[in-house]
């Protein structure tokens, strides 16, 4: 009996640093939308979390130099993160981990009495279609910085903030699509040279920002 007595305090003597410090879950708004997730601290330094952030679709119409446009964007992504707080009493918090990207923009063009170069070649594009769709990486690393109220180096539960300021490093895949090719002596080679000139302009958006405020239940 007695042994088992010590047993037990001195597992609870090991678990006690573990036990200590409180789990919390979370919520907030953002880029890329709202955002839910769980937190759970491995020491008063640490911590590891899981979230989801999601439902951001914005779509924009309108016309310039007399094309007619319609962009889209929609943006969902699931991240698993580790916090690292210099100071054991201080909220402040350095961020890295994995997203899980869903990241698509598309951008339908058409014609209303404009004319355009097509790799060197001038062409009416009344009623000619371009499209360009974008899709970003579907795994990229994540950097950042942020606040947790709730982290004070001790078992602190109940009701608080975060804000979380980071990016994700990836690339966007580009293709395409029109109903230029055969118009007014526009060649398949043609709309590939105009492909990749846009491509080598998406290239540079290789980073993409990621905003979360929110608050936080630990318990």
């Amino acid at each position: 009996m007695k042994k088992s007595l010590l047993a037990l305090a001195t597992i609870s003597c090991f678990l006690a640093p573990l036990l200590a410090h409180a789990d919390a879950v979370y919520g907030g708004i953002g880029f890329p939308g709202a955002t839910i997730g769980y937190d759970h601290a491995l020491s008063s330094t640490v911590s590891v979390r899981g979230e989801y952030s999601g439902g951001l679709k914005l779509s924009r119409d309108g016309r310039r130099e007399g094309v007619d446009f319609n962009s889209q964007l929609k943006a969902n992504s699931a991240g698993v993160f580790a916090d690292y707080y210099p100071s054991p009493a201080g909220g402040f918090r350095v961020t890295g981990g994995l997203t899980f990207n869903d990241t698509k923009a598309s951008l339908v063009a058409t014609g209303n009495n404009a004319s355009a170069q097509i790799n060197g070649k001038s062409v009416n594009l009344n009623g000619q279609t371009y499209n360009i769709d974008l899709k970003y990486s579907g795994v990229t690393p994540y950097l950042g910085l942020g606040y947790n109220s709730l982290h004070n180096g001790l078992s602190a539960k109940g009701w608080g903030f975060f804000l979380d300021v980071g990016m994700t490093i990836g690339k966007f895949k580009t293709s395409t699509s029109t109903t230029l090719v055969g118009v007014q002596g526009i060649t398949q080679a043609d709309v590939d040279a105009q492909t990749s000139k846009v491509r080598d302009g998406v290239s540079k958006l290789s980073v993409l920002p990621k905003l979360t405020v929110g608050v936080a239940y630990a318990f």
